[in-house]
């Protein structure tokens, strides 16, 4: 299982099928998946598809998929995760979802920090994120951070 990831405001932790309810309701909302690269989820089989996938892919070591979770209130605002390592794993994407009423609020930063920690911790080296050239918000966002966008419109940070 994944480490939890706790920081002030929020914390990360292993997605789990409990989760369902929560993180539909995530995936249904059209305007939070607006630049996903899935689907906005119509029917809870696609959740449990998802759900799934994402144990398939931690139990094979191809992917981390977090929760997060806001301290204060137990509630499920968003996802975040490392995905498609290089063979020497020192290189991945990293991917995130946070549910738009909680847009601006500075939790998916929070929430990066802590991945970005750990991804040091992991040996990761260097972090990628695929981001739709429409989406102005997360391109803003991940130059915040430090990554930069090359010719291609791939996002990279060196993790130092």
């Amino acid at each position: 299982m994944l480490p939890t990831l706790v920081g002030h405001r929020l914390y990360l932790r292993h997605i789990n099928t409990a989760d369902a309810d929560a993180l539909f309701s995530l995936y249904a909302d059209a305007n939070t998946m607006r630049f996903a690269a899935d689907p906005v989820f119509t029917h809870m089989d696609m959740m449990q598809q998802m759900l799934s996938s994402v144990a398939s892919l931690y139990a094979s070591g191809e992917s981390y998929e977090w929760a997060l979770v806001l301290s204060d209130s137990e509630h499920i605002v968003g996802t975040c995760g490392l995905h498609s390592f290089n063979t020497e794993r020192t290189r991945c994407e990293v991917g995130c979802l946070l549910a738009s009423p909680f847009w601006g609020q500075g939790l998916m930063q929070d929430a990066l920090s802590l991945l970005l920690s750990h991804a040091k911790q992991l040996g990761i080296t260097h972090l990628l994120a695929d981001i739709e050239p429409q989406n102005h918000r997360a391109r803003r966002f991940f130059t915040k951070l430090g990554f930069h966008c090359d010719a291609n419109g791939l996002f990279s940070l060196e993790l130092n």
